[in-house]
């Protein structure tokens, strides 16, 4: 099957209002950094991608190892909501500082939400893009 039909079939398919109690529940467990939330909160069929790294994790055991070995970089994080795309709900991850005095831009997330459930999140990793969306440069711990 051509995979960019087969993509564009699946997009076709997402919720097109997302899930505000979803969105919480995933800042949660990413604040927490429970591993086992967080995969619980995927798509049977949910994937995740992290431009401008080529790659694509996808399915529970996959998400799992990738939390698992990203919890050094990513535990102690915290969010602040955004939007993208003209409105759409995303969520600014701040990540502690190399000195741990403060948090730091990482990543834009933009999740796609099917069936009450993460279809896909993409992370877009560049700390440029928090200036562009009038987002603070550091926070407090």
């Amino acid at each position: 099957m051509d995979r960019s039909k087969h993509r564009s079939e699946e997009y076709s398919l997402m919720d097109l209002e997302p899930d505000q109690e979803l969105l919480s529940r995933y800042v949660e467990a990413f604040e927490q950094f429970d591993i086992h939330a967080l995969v619980a909160l995927f798509h049977e069929e949910g994937h995740m991608s992290m431009p401008p790294f080529p790659m694509w994790v996808c399915g529970e055991d996959d998400l799992f190892q990738f939390f698992t070995l990203s919890r050094w970089n990513c535990d102690g994080s915290r969010f602040l909501p955004t939007t993208v795309n003209g409105g759409y709900p995303a969520l600014a991850q701040y990540m502690p500082s190399c000195d741990k005095t403060c948090l730091v831009p990482w990543g834009i997330h933009v999740i796609v939400m099917k069936d009450k459930k993460i279809f896909h999140i993409q992370n877009f990793i560049n700390s440029k893009l928090f200036s562009r969306f009038g987002l603070p440069e550091k926070l407090d711990r």
